[in-house]
C-alpha cells in the first residue's frame, strides 16, 4: 500500500492530470504525468515537494474484480518499492492505466513495463 501523501484519490486532481499531463504509452501500461505547477492552481493546495501516484483499471480490462484489484495490487507494490528506493522524483502527478494486455501477466513483466514508461518519461533515477 502506498504511504498516504503519496496518494492521487481526489475526483479533481485527476481531471487536472488529465488535462494539464502528458501522455506516455507503455507495453502493458499508458501513464499520464504532470509536473506540478502550484501557481496555476492556488487553491488546490499543490506543493513541489509531492508526489502523488494513481492507479486506473476499468472494468472494461475484466469484468472481474478480483482481476482487477490483484493488477492494482501488483502495480501499487512496484510503485511503493520504487518510491523506497527514491527512484522517482518528487513534484509530479502520475496516473497509471492499464491496458488489456496485461490481464494474467507475472509481477516481472508489470514491473519492467512501469519502469520502461518511467525511463521514457525521464521519470527514473
Amino acid at each position: 500500500m502506498l504511504q498516504k501523501e503519496n496518494r492521487l484519490t481526489r475526483k479533481r486532481d485527476f481531471e487536472i492530470l488529465f488535462k494539464e499531463g502528458r501522455f506516455v504509452p507503455g507495453t502493458l501500461t499508458t501513464m499520464k504525468y504532470w509536473k506540478v505547477q502550484p501557481e496555476k492552481y492556488p487553491k488546490r493546495g499543490y506543493n513541489t515537494a509531492d508526489l502523488k501516484i494513481g492507479f486506473i483499471v476499468s472494468a472494461k480490462f475484466s469484468k472481474k474484480a478480483v482481476d482487477r484489484n490483484r493488477v492494482k495490487r501488483q502495480m501499487r507494490e512496484v510503485v511503493r518499492l520504487l518510491l523506497k528506493e527514491n527512484k522517482i522524483p518528487v513534484g509530479y502527478m502520475i496516473a497509471i492505466m492499464v491496458k488489456n494486455e496485461m490481464l494474467g501477466k507475472e509481477y516481472g513483466e508489470i514491473e519492467k513495463s512501469i519502469v520502461q514508461m518511467l525511463k521514457r518519461a525521464n521519470l527514473f533515477m
